[in-house]
C-alpha cells in the first residue's frame, strides 16, 4: 500500500494510510481504501510463484506458502461484505475500547514517554491524555483533525479487529500507542521555547502531526528503495525460535512444527522459490534484532537460537531487549536471566554485551531509571517495566588492534576445565528450574505476592539446556565425554529440584535427538540391548503396534487426544488465568509396589482428531482450524523414551496431561484439579485416545538426528595443538582468569632461541593482545578470547618442552581499561574503519535543540545529571581525586562543554559558549581547540549531541595560526577552558577519531595515516595530532556560517561530542531519591551540580580544586598568579 500510494499527490490517500496503520475507527474511505487495495493483494497471492511475478514480488516476499496461505485468510476477512460479521467485529473492537477505558481511568501512564527521550519529564501530562484520548476515540490522540475527518459515521478497523487470538477475541494490546514509535523529544522542545503553555489538547494536536509527518518521511522513504530496487522484506508467521533452529540445519525437510497449536511443518519452500538472484535465500546474517521476544521465550532460548546465524565480523551484531524488570536491582537483571554471571556466560557462547567490553555507553540509560521511578505504583514493590537494549558482538573482533595485525594475529581458542565446565552447567540448570525446588514453596509464593519480575515466569523445558551445550560445544574446547558424564551425575544425584528426577529421561533423550550426547540406552533400539544392560522389558506382543516389533526405535511420539470437556479448567471458573500455566506429558507406571513416572515439557499440539486406518493400522489427523473456538479435542505430540514404554506390564501404564508442579499452580488449581495437578489421563491401551507413532505427523524426523550431528560436526571448533586458552574458573565456577599457551615446533627458531636461554617478556598491545618477545627479534602476537588486564599478565617458560604460558585476570567492566577500549576505531580486512561500541549519528538530519534563556534547565540538568553512576557521584560529593578515574573526568570535561553551550555557564550570562579549549592541569598548555556549532537531538538514543569542529594544535599549527587564535582568545565571551589530567588528555586524544568516524560523511584517502602508520589514533602526545588529514577542512554551513572560525576552516575536523553514561547492567545508576514526578526537576538540578566542576575567572580552566577569593568569596582561581591577572577587572565587583 505504501509504495502504491505513496507516489501520488493525492494527501487524502496519504492520510488514509496513516488511518490503516494506526487508527482502530476508521471511515467509508479508509475501508474502501483498504479492500480495493486487499483485493489487488488476493489476486497476487493464489501461489507463491504467482506473488514472485507480480508487482510485489521483487520487494515483498515469503519464507514459505504457509505464512502466505495465513496473510491470505486475514485478507479475505478485510475483504469481507458480510453484514453480521462485520457488525461482530465492530461491536468487539468499541466493546474493547470501552473495557481498557474504564481500567484506565484518570490514571497517568508513563510507558509513552519513552517516545520524549531527554524531555520525558516534560511529557508526563500530555502523553498520559493521548494514550487515553486514543482508547477513547479510536484516533491517534484524539487529536482535533482526525476526529474531526472521522464524524459520527466510523467502521471497527479490520487490521485491528482481525487476529489470531485463541477465542476470537479483541486482542489490541493494552499498551497500543501510536505515538511510542515516534520521536516527541524535538516537538515537546519546541512546545516549551513557543512560550505559554498549552492545553493538553492542543498538545496532542501537536505531538500528533509531528508522528505524522515522520510517517510520512518513511514511507517517501520505503517508497524510493522500492523504485531504486534497494530493499527486500521477506515475511515469516510462525515460532521464531523455531524458524532460527531450522535455518541453522539449512535442510529442505521439515524438522520442527511452524507454531505452536498448529500442525503445520515448517518448510522453508518459499527461499527456494524465490526467482530473484538479487535476493538469494539468506541463513547468516550481519544483523539480528530479536526485539524484545526473550521476555516470552527465554533470553537463553533466544541467544542460542540466533547467535549460530551471526555472521563472524566486526560489524555483526546481536541485538535483544527486554521491558521486563528481571530484579530489583538494574545491575543485576542481565545475570539473573542469564542464571549466571555475564562474563562467563559470553565467554564461554563467544558473544559479549558491549557494554561489558565497554563500561559505557551513549543510549541515555538515565531516561529510563527515571521512567521507572514515576512508573511504579507508590507504595508497592509491584513489578514496573525496565527497558534494556543489549548489543552482543564477538568480544575478540572487538579489540583487535593494529600491532597484533602486523605481528601475524594468533587468537586463542576457549578452553575449559571439565568439571568447572560441568559444575556451571549445573548451576544454570538449577536456575532455569529452580520453581521445581518445592523446599523454598512458602518463602516463593510470598515474593510472588509481593513483587513480580520476568524470571519469575517459566520459559525453560530440558531442551533449552541441551540446546545451550550443543552451542557450547561450537565455542569451547574441553572433554566433552567428561563434562556430559560429570553434568549428569549432578543432575541425577541432586535433592534440591524434588521433582526435576521425572524429568531425567526428557534430558537425556534432547541429548539424543540434538546429536549432542547420545547415552547407550538411545543410541539403539531397546530390544536390541536389553542384554546388554539388563532391561526388563516385556515379552513382544503383537498387539502393540510399534512397540511390540522386533526393533522398536529407541525414541516414538506419543499422541494423546484430550478431551475437550477437560480443558474447561484453563477457560472457565476462578482457575482462569491470563497467562498459560506450564504443562507437562507425564508417562506412570505402577506394578505391584512399584511405581515410577516421568515427566515431559517439549511437545507439540493442535485442536482435531487422530484417525486410525483399521485395514493398515495407520493414522492421520484432521485439524480444526476454529481451534480454541471449536469443539474439537486436544491432540498432543511428544517424544518419549521407548524403553520407559516396555518396562512393567502394558496394563499398568498411563499415560497424563499435567500442569507443572510450582507455587502458582498448586496455589490457582488445587481445588480444580487435586494435588497431582492432573488435567486429564487415560491407559495406554485406550486405543481411542492414544497412539504411538515412529515419527511426529508430517515432519521427516528420520535424518533429523543425523543432521544435528553433522551441523555440530561442521562447527565444532578443534583444538590445533599448538595454541590453547584456557579459562580459569573461582569456587563460583566463574571465569576470572585466562591462560595461553603457545607450544612451537622443535626445529622452530622459537624453539631454538628458549633454548638458548634468550630472555622472553609480554608486552600488552590492546585490552586482549599481547606481544611476546623472545629474544630481540622474534616477535609474535598474541590475542585473549576475551579482555584482559594483560599488563598484570604472568609468564611461565618450558624452554625444553618449548612452549610458553601466560595468565591474566578477565577484564571487568567498570575496571578501569589501559587502552581505553571502548573508544577504539577499528581496521577491518578490507582497509575500511569501523566504530566497537560508539554507534554512528548523522548530524545534518538531526533535529537541533532550540536554546532559551527561560531558566527550562531541568531536562538538561536531569540528562548530564544521569551520566554518573552511584559511585562516581559518591567519589564526587566526597571530594576524592579523580585523577585515576579518567573516565569520571571525561563526563565531567562533557559536562562544561555541553552546558556552557545550552547557555549555563555563569560567565556567559545565559548566552551560549561556542569556543573550548583543552588544556593541561600541570601546565595549563592548551593542546587542542574545540568549536561548538549547535545541540541536537540524538533521537535513536535518547539523548543530545554537539555538532562540533576539533582543531588539534601542534607547535607548527599554533605559529601558522597565532593571529587567530589570538583574536579566539580576546573574543567576548572567552573560550572556556578545560582543564585535564594526564590520563584524561590520553583518553581524549583516544577519543577524538572515534567522534570523527562516528559522524563522518567523506570518504578516508588512500593515504590514510591509519592505514600507512597503523595506529589509531596516530599520537596521544601533546604536541601530535591524534586525527588523520582526510577529514580536515571538509566544513559545512554549521561551520562557516561563524565568520570568526575562518581562519580555523582548512584544518577542522568535525565531530559529534555527547554524554557518556554508565551500563545500567554492569553498575549502578544515581538515583532518582523521589519517585514523585513534581519533585524530578529539583532532583535533576541537585543531580547536576556534582557533576560540574568549577571554573578560574581568569583562565576558564575547570578544577575540583581552586582557590576563592578572600574579599567577595564568590570569584575561585586556579593559582595566584591568575588571582592577581585578573584583580584589574575583578576589584570592582568585589566586596574589598
Amino acid at each position: 500500500m505504501v509504495s502504491d500510494q505513496i507516489s501520488s499527490k493525492d494527501d487524502a490517500k496519504h492520510q488514509s494510510i496513516w488511518n490503516l496503520f494506526y487508527h482502530m475507527l476508521i471511515s467509508d474511505s479508509d475501508l474502501i481504501m483498504l479492500q480495493e487495495h486487499t483485493a489487488k493483494l488476493l489476486n497476487c497471492s493464489e501461489h507463491l510463484q504467482t506473488w514472485l511475478q507480480s508487482c510485489y514480488g521483487d520487494y515483498v516476499q515469503f519464507t514459505n506458502q504457509a505464512t502466505l496461505t495465513e496473510l491470505r485468510h486475514y485478507w479475505t476477512q478485510y475483504v469481507s461484505t458480510d453484514v453480521s460479521y462485520n457488525s461482530k467485529i465492530d461491536v468487539s473492537v468499541r466493546d474493547g475500547m470501552s473495557t481498557r477505558c474504564k481500567e484506565i481511568g484518570t490514571s497517568m501512564f508513563a510507558h509513552g514517554l519513552r517516545s520524549a527521550g531527554p524531555l520525558w519529564i516534560n511529557g508526563l501530562e500530555a502523553l498520559s491524555h493521548t494514550y487515553r484520548r486514543y482508547w477513547e476515540t479510536g484516533v491517534a490522540g484524539g487529536n482535533t483533525v482526525d476526529c474531526t475527518r472521522l464524524g459520527q459515521k466510523s467502521h471497527a478497523n479490520p487490521m485491528f479487529a482481525v487476529s489470531s487470538a485463541p477465542l476470537g477475541e479483541f486482542a489490541v494490546h493494552y499498551g497500543s500507542e501510536p505515538l511510542l514509535g515516534f520521536h516527541l523529544a524535538p516537538t515537546f522542545r519546541k512546545l516549551y521555547c513557543s512560550g505559554g503553555k498549552k492545553s493538553l489538547p492542543a498538545q496532542s494536536d501537536c505531538l500528533v502531526e509531528a508522528a505524522k509527518t515522520q510517517f510520512t518521511n518513511w514511507c517517501n522513504v520505503f517508497a524510493a528503495l522500492v523504485r531504486t530496487r534497494r530493499v527486500c522484506v521477506q515475511l515469516f508467521s510462525g515460532d521464531a525460535v523455531a524458524l532460527c533452529h531450522q535455518l541453522q540445519l539449512g535442510v529442505d525437510e521439515a524438522r520442527f512444527y511452524t507454531k505452536p497449536w498448529k500442525l503445520q511443518p515448517l518448510h522453508l519452500d518459499g527461499q527456494t522459490s524465490q526467482s530473484n538472484p538479487q535476493w538469494p535465500s539468506i541463513n547468516r546474517f550481519d544483523v539480528i534484532d530479536t526485539s524484545n521476544l526473550g521476555d516470552h521465550v527465554g533470553l537463553i532460548n533466544m541467544i542460542v537460537a540466533t547467535a549460530p546465524l551471526l555472521r563472524t565480523s566486526e560489524t555483526s551484531v546481536l541485538c535483544t531487549e527486554s521491558l521486563l524488570a528481571a530484579s530489583d536491582d538494574p545491575t543485576s537483571s542481565l545475570s539473573a536471566v542469564l542464571g549466571t554471571d555475564i562474563v562467563t556466560f559470553s565467554l564461554f557462547i563467544g558473544l559479549a554485551p558491549t557494554g561489558l567490553l565497554a563500561g559505557t555507553t551513549f543510549e541515555a540509560v538515565s531516561n529510563e531509571a527515571g521512567l521507572q521511578s514515576i512508573s511504579r505504583p507508590m507504595g508497592t514493590q509491584q513489578q514496573s517495566q525496565y527497558r534494556l537494549r543489549i548489543h552482543w558482538k564477538s568480544p575478540c573482533i572487538q579489540s583487535s588492534s593494529p600491532a597484533s595485525k602486523e605481528n601475524g594475529r594468533t587468537l586463542a581458542q576457549v578452553s575449559v576445565d571439565a568439571d568447572g565446565l560441568a559444575a556451571w552447567l549445573f548451576n544454570i540448570y538449577k536456575k532455569m528450574f529452580a520453581k521445581e525446588d518445592l523446599s523454598n514453596l512458602f518463602s516463593a509464593m510470598q515474593s510472588m505476592k509481593d513483587k513480580h519480575f520476568s524470571t519469575d515466569m517459566q520459559r525453560y523445558t530440558r531442551a533449552a539446556i541441551v540446546a545451550l551445550i550443543r552451542v557450547l560445544k561450537t565455542t569451547v574446547l574441553t572433554d566433552w565425554d567428561l563434562v556430559m558424564t560429570t553434568f549428569l551425575d549432578m543432575v541425577e544425584s541432586d535433592r534440591t529440584l524434588i521433582v526435576g528426577s521425572n524429568s531425567l529421561q526428557e534430558l537425556n533423550m534432547h541429548l539424543a535427538l540434538f546429536g549432542v550426547w547420545t547415552l547407550p540406552v538411545l543410541a539403539q533400539g531397546p530390544r536390541r540391548i536389553q542384554k546388554t544392560f539388563n532391561l526388563q522389558l516385556r515379552p513382544r506382543s503383537n498387539v502393540e503396534g510399534i512397540l511390540g516389533g522386533v526393533d522398536p526405535p529407541p525414541i516414538v511420539y506419543i499422541i494423546l487426544s484430550v478431551p475437550r470437556k477437560s480443558l474447561d479448567v484453563f477457560t472457565t471458573g476462578p482457575g482462569k488465568v491470563s497467562s498459560t500455566p506450564g504443562i507437562n506429558i507425564s508417562v506412570k507406571q505402577q506394578f505391584g509396589e512399584q511405581q515410577y513416572e516421568n515427566c515431559f515439557h517439549t511437545f507439540h499440539c493442535f485442536f482435531g482428531r487422530a484417525t486410525h486406518d483399521e485395514k493398515d493400522g495407520s493414522i492421520g489427523f484432521e485439524e480444526d482450524n476454529m481451534g480454541w473456538l471449536g469443539s474439537a479435542d486436544l491432540v498432543i505430540i511428544c517424544p518419549v523414551p521407548t524403553f520407559g514404554l516396555l518396562t512393567g506390564p502394558r496394563s499398568g501404564l498411563k499415560v497424563s496431561l499435567a500442569l507443572n508442579t510450582n507455587t502458582e499452580n498448586l496455589g490457582l488449581y488445587t481445588s480444580k484439579l487435586g494435588p497431582r495437578l492432573t488435567v486429564f489421563e487415560t491407559s495406554v491401551d485406550d486405543g481411542r485416545r492414544v497412539s504411538i507413532c515412529e515419527h511426529p505427523p508430517y515432519l521427516d524426523t528420520s535424518k533429523s538426528i543425523d543432521s544435528q550431528k553433522n551441523w555440530l560436526q561442521r562447527h565444532s571448533i578443534q583444538a590445533d595443538g599448538k595454541i590453547t586458552g584456557s579459562a580459569v574458573q573461582d569456587s563460583y565456577h566463574k571465569a576470572t582468569k585466562l591462560r595461553i599457551r603457545t607450544t612451537f615446533n622443535v626445529d622452530s627458531e622459537e624453539a631454538k632461541a628458549l633454548v638458548s636461554g634468550v630472555s622472553v617478556a609480554v608486552a600488552p598491545a590492546s585490552s586482549s593482545a599481547v606481544i611476546l618477545k623472545i629474544g630481540d627479534s622474534l616477535n609474535r602476537s598474541l590475542v585473549f578470547p576475551f579482555p584482559v588486564q594483560s599488563s598484570n599478565c604472568k609468564t611461565r617458560v618450558a624452554r625444553k618442552s618449548s612452549w610458553i604460558e601466560m595468565e591474566a585476570p578477565i577484564h571487568v567492566a567498570p575496571q578501569p581499561d589501559a587502552f581505553d577500549t571502548w573508544t577504539k576505531v577499528t581496521t577491518r580486512a578490507d582497509g575500511s574503519f569501523s566504530l566497537g561500541t560508539i554507534p554512528r549519528v548523522n548530524l545534518d538530519i538531526q533535529h537541533a535543540v532550540p536554546l532559551t534563556t527561560k531558566k527550562d534547565e531541568s531536562w538538561l540538568n536531569l540528562l548530564m545529571g544521569g551520566t554518573l553512576s552511584e559511585n562516581e557521584k559518591y567519589l564526587k560529593d566526597h571530594n576524592q581525586d579523580l585523577s585515576m578515574h579518567p573516565k569520571s573526568e571525561l563526563k565531567e570535561s562533557l559536562n562544561i562543554i555541553i552546558q556552557s553551550f545550552a547557555g549555563y555557564n555563569p560567565r556567559a550570562m545565559g548566552q551560549p559558549i561556542h569556543n573550548f579549549q583543552l588544556t593541561m592541569s600541570r601546565n595549563n598548555s592548551c593542546h587542542t581547540l574545540i568549536f561548538v556549532s549547535g545541540l541536537h537531538h540524538d533521537l535513536d538514543l535518547g539523548s543530545v549531541v554537539l555538532d562540533a569542529w576539533v582543531l588539534p594544535l601542534t607547535h607548527q599549527r599554533v605559529q601558522k595560526l597565532a593571529p587567530g587564535i589570538q583574536s579566539l582568545m580576546s573574543a567576548e565571551p572567552p573560550p572556556v577552558g578545560v582543564s585535564l589530567s594526564d590520563r584524561e588528555s590520553t583518553l581524549w586524544k583516544r577519543l577524538l577519531p572515534a567522534l570523527a568516524e562516528r559522524c563522518r560523511t567523506w570518504n578516508h584517502k588512500a593515504s590514510c595515516e591509519y592505514r600507512t602508520k597503523g595506529e589509531i589514533p596516530l599520537s596521544v602526545e601533546e604536541d601530535r595530532s591524534p586525527l588523520c588529514c582526510c577529514g580536515e577542512g571538509k566544513v559545512t554551513s554549521s561551520f562557516t556560517k561563524f565568520k570568526q572560525w575562518a581562519p580555523f576552516a582548512k584544518y577542522v575536523t568535525r565531530i559529534a561530542i555527547a554524554p557518556v553514561f554508565p551500563v545500567p547492567y554492569i553498575e549502578s545508576l544515581m538515583r532518582f531519591p523521589d519517585p514523585n514526578v513534581s519533585n524530578a526537576p529539583n532532583t535533576a538540578s541537585s543531580a547536576t551540580t556534582t557533576t560540574q566542576r568549577q571554573q578560574c575567572d581568569s583562565c576558564n580552566a575547570s578544577s575540583n580544586k581552586l582557590l576563592t577569593c578572600g574579599g567577595c568569596g564568590k570569584v575561585k582561581y586556579c593559582s595566584k598568579e591568575c588571582q592577581k591577572a585578573a584583580w584589574k577587572a575583578h576589584k570592582v565587583q568585589c566586596k574589598k
